[in-house]
């Protein structure tokens, strides 16, 4: 079979604007998922023993179902209880909550990284535990765990390919237009790859970049 890739030229925009749609989606499910996460690692560390236990269900459920599954929860099992959802709202709900559940294990490692002197000198400096939270232990329990976390944000754009299954005009349910129509699957499916490769390549040298010029700051 000879590969010919002027048949895709036609479908050019249809191509970026998948991959737009992507993006996207993969933006707003980072920012939901990452303040969610931060809610998530908070009831986790509560006092309260049933507040941590849920958390820690939250967790282990998200983590050790298929995200697949969940999105098919989302979208085709709750309008049965009469929770309806377009396909990109539904499609944003479920990466965004299999995302908490990763980031929430990812800030966990990185406040236990930082040292337990900076609490001390907060309080004795009068330091209210609110600011001690979010002005002393997490600027650099989230520079412990920067990398894991851009991996996390890299493997969630790579996922939300996922969301073509529910017809999200994503990337992937483009090529998968494409290569019906043109019958050029090899083709449709190498430019796409190229163009997942493309986002996530800058997404980690953006990564490397606020890690080595911008963040200043390291707790050792």
């Amino acid at each position: 079979m000879q590969l010919y890739y002027g048949d895709l030229i036609p479908y050019t925009s249809a191509l970026l604007r998948g991959l737009g749609i992507s993006v996207a989606i993969s933006v707003a499910a980072t920012l939901i998922g990452a303040a969610l996460g931060i809610l998530v690692y908070a009831a986790r560390q509560a006092s309260w023993r049933p507040l941590r236990w849920t958390a820690a269900g939250y967790i282990e459920i998200i983590r050790n179902t298929p995200l697949l599954l969940q999105l098919y929860l989302i979208y085709f099992a709750l309008p049965q209880v009469g929770v309806n959802f377009d396909p990109i709202t539904a499609g944003v709900i479920a990466l965004s909550i299999n995302n908490s559940g990763y980031l929430a294990e990812i800030y966990r490692a990185g406040f236990r990284s930082v040292p337990k002197g900076l609490t001390e000198a907060a309080a004795a400096l009068g330091i209210s535990s609110r600011d001690t939270f979010w002005r002393v232990l997490l600027p650099p329990a989230l520079r412990n765990v920067l990398p894991a976390i851009t991996n996390q944000t890299i493997l969630l754009f790579l996922a939300s390919s996922i969301t073509s299954v529910v017809a999200v005009p994503d990337l992937t349910h483009v090529m998968m237009g494409i290569t019906s129509t043109t019958f050029r699957t090899i083709e449709a499916f190498t430019i796409g790859g190229l163009l997942y490769f493309s986002v996530a390549f800058i997404m980690a040298a953006l990564s490397r970049l606020i890690e080595t010029r911008f963040i200043k700051w390291k707790v050792a």
